[in-house]
Parts: structure tokens; sequence; C-alpha cells
């Protein structure tokens, strides 16, 4: 029952339905020994199932685009879901042989099924999957069935909680593409430095509003950089000292924009510190170590390795071990250590949650 507790308290400390099943599937998967836990958004009318969040142990691994499936061709699925019921399959029982043709095209040995469920109607669908062909117990699937059912307490009060917010996420998402439009490197580099902030955070204990405010910023981070003029921006040789003044800015530029945001004031600070140094020899205003806020020094991490790592008008990329010896090379000055650390961790060795945004409800 401890465990149930403490799944449930860390499900709390999400702010929207993405994050929550993130964290959910990450604690169902190490409660339970699990090589990887899916969970899937539910349409009844259509009969269909789409990825909505997942987790993963190394060396697994997760689309990271979601993907939808009929039910027609998947009974045991559909009666979890129409019946509210839970299903263990485990390939090379006479059972379920269509469940387990999709365990085996997965890379999996077994599976168990359990549903999702918000006053008397399932909208979601969980599975848990193991690399062995493991049966699950009956004491293991009603322990699983009774971590589900709080979890489901917990996220609908995150349902409702997230559709106050729509309207800040779909500002921030009209951003993202605005920069991207003018920048389609810069956009890609946004965005993907967003999602590795939050695993880095994610280690380093962050949770909750924490982890929103830390990807929001890391997506934003480099927003100012729509005032900067785009032959500064796509110059492919070194910037003068004057280019280089004028780059420098769009970290201010960027706070300017986002403090017009409603509901944004937690991302105002992160980003306009995304480019301080530890040592205190970054800008805009020289702050240092513990000056500057936690998601910046995250941020400045995640920034420099996702940057080193892929191909810019001026340079190839670098090789990921090449970058993290980089960072190793520069932290206790650039870098704040404890992220670094963490970055490594993750890239190395760290478990890998997906939230995939085409599968969030309405």
């Amino acid at each position: 029952m401890v465990e149930v507790l403490e799944a449930t308290r860390a499900l709390a400390d999400a702010d929207d339905v993405a994050d929550g099943l993130a964290i959910l599937a990450r604690e169902l998967t190490r409660l339970f020994d699990a090589s990887a836990c899916m969970i899937s958004r539910y349409d009844a009318a259509r009969r269909v199932t789409t990825d909505w969040a997942g987790f993963t142990k190394r060396p697994g691994r997760l689309n990271r685009v979601a993907e939808s499936y009929e039910l027609a061709g998947y009974p045991a699925m559909l009666s979890v879901l129409r019946e509210h019921s839970q299903v263990a399959v485990r390939v090379g029982q006479p059972e379920h042989p269509e469940q387990q043709e999709l365990l085996r095209s997965l890379g999996f040995g077994a599976s168990l099924m359990l549903p999702l469920t918000d006053r008397g109607s399932a909208f979601g669908l969980i599975e848990l999957f193991d690399h062995r062909r493991r049966t699950f117990s009956a004491d293991e699937q009603r322990f699983a069935r009774l971590c589900v059912d709080q979890a489901a307490v917990v996220l609908s009060a995150i349902r409702v909680a997230e559709t106050l917010e729509h309207q800040d996420l779909a500002m921030v998402g009209a951003l993202a593409n605005a920069l991207e439009a003018k920048d389609a490197a810069t956009g890609h580099h946004a965005a993907e430095t967003g999602e590795l902030a939050g695993d880095v955070g994610e280690h380093l204990g962050l949770n909750g509003s924490e982890l929103r405010t830390l990807r929001i910023g890391g997506v934003l981070h480099d927003i100012g950089k729509i005032g900067i003029p785009e032959s500064i921006l796509r110059k492919p040789g070194a910037l003068s000292d004057e280019e280089f003044a004028i780059i420098r800015e769009h970290t201010t530029i960027g706070a300017a924009i986002i403090s017009e945001i409603p509901g944004l004031a937690d991302v105002i600070e992160i980003v306009r510190a995304s480019h301080e140094r530890w040592d205190g020899a970054g800008y805009p205003q020289g702050l240092v170590s513990e000056q500057i806020p936690i998601g910046s020094r995250i941020i400045a991490v995640c920034d420099a390795f996702h940057a080193m790592t892929e191909d810019r008008v001026y340079r190839s990329a670098m090789s990921p071990e090449l970058a993290l010896a980089e960072l190793d090379r520069c932290s206790g000055t650039q870098f704040w250590p404890p992220a670094v650390e963490a970055l490594e961790a993750v890239v190395r060795h760290g478990d890998r949650a997906v939230r995939y945004a085409e599968a969030t409800i309405t």
C-alpha cells in the first residue's frame, strides 16, 4: 500500500495530463519490475486507441510519434476497455494470438493490460510490457488494478485543471511556430531542448509545476531571436563583435515577449538567464552560481549539448561522446556541475519517458 501512496503522490505533483501519464508509466514500470509501460487514449466511438505517454527502461525504445490502433483486430484489448477488466498475455500461450503477435512485433514476451476509468467510462488503456515471457500473477494483477484505480482519481483532477491552461499553452505553441518559421533549425532545436531539459530536471528531482515551467522555458529560451535580423541568425561564418552584441540581446527580448503572456510569469527569469554562466561570465546580467535560476542552469547545459550534436550552417554535428566530454571540461566554469552530471546520466544511462502531444485529450 505504501508503494501505491508514493506513486499517486508523485502523480499528484503533475500539472498536466501528459506529465501525469508519463509519471504513472514510470512508476508502474518500476513497481512491477517491467520493461516498459504504454498509456493510450481510448476513443470509444471509433474503437481506436492512440499513444498518450510511455516509459521504457534502457535498452528498450518507444516510438517518438503517437500511433493509433483500431481495436477490431484486438479483441482482448477491446474487452479490457469495454468490461473494465484486466488481461495478462504471455507469448507461447494458446489465448489471445493476435495480442501475442503484437507483442512479438514489439520485441516483448508478456504484457498486462488495464483500463483507466472515470465515472464509469474507460478513457485510457495501460499496457505493462516485459521482455521476459513472464506470468503476471493474480496478486500482481490485483495490485496493479489498485494502483491504476487510485491513479485515475488523481488524473481526473489533473484533466479538469489542464483545461484552464489551454490558452497559455496555445500561446507557447504559437510562439514556437513563429520562431521555427523564421529559423527552422532554431525552432527544432528549441523544442528538443525543452524535452531534454524536462528529462534532466526530472533526474534532478524536479516535479510538478517546476517541470512544466522548465519545459516551457526550454522551448522558449531562444524566442527572442524573433527580434534578431535573419542575416545574423543565418550567417555561415564567425560573427563580428557588433553582431554578437546584437545576438546577446535575444534573452532580454525573449523575457519581454513572455512578460505579455498571462500564466508564464515563472518562465520570464528562466529565459532571461538562460545564457548566464556558472562562473559569472555570461549575459545579460553576469549572474554567478546560485544567483542563476535552477531552470536556467539546466537549460544552459541542454542547449549546449543539443547545439553541439546537430548540424549548423557554420559546422557539422559533434558526436554525443565528444559533446559530453566538452560539457565535462566546462563543468564548474560555464555550467552547473549537477546539471552536467544529470545530462550525462540521461544521455548514457537514463530511462526515457515519452509524452505524445498528438494524443492530448479534449
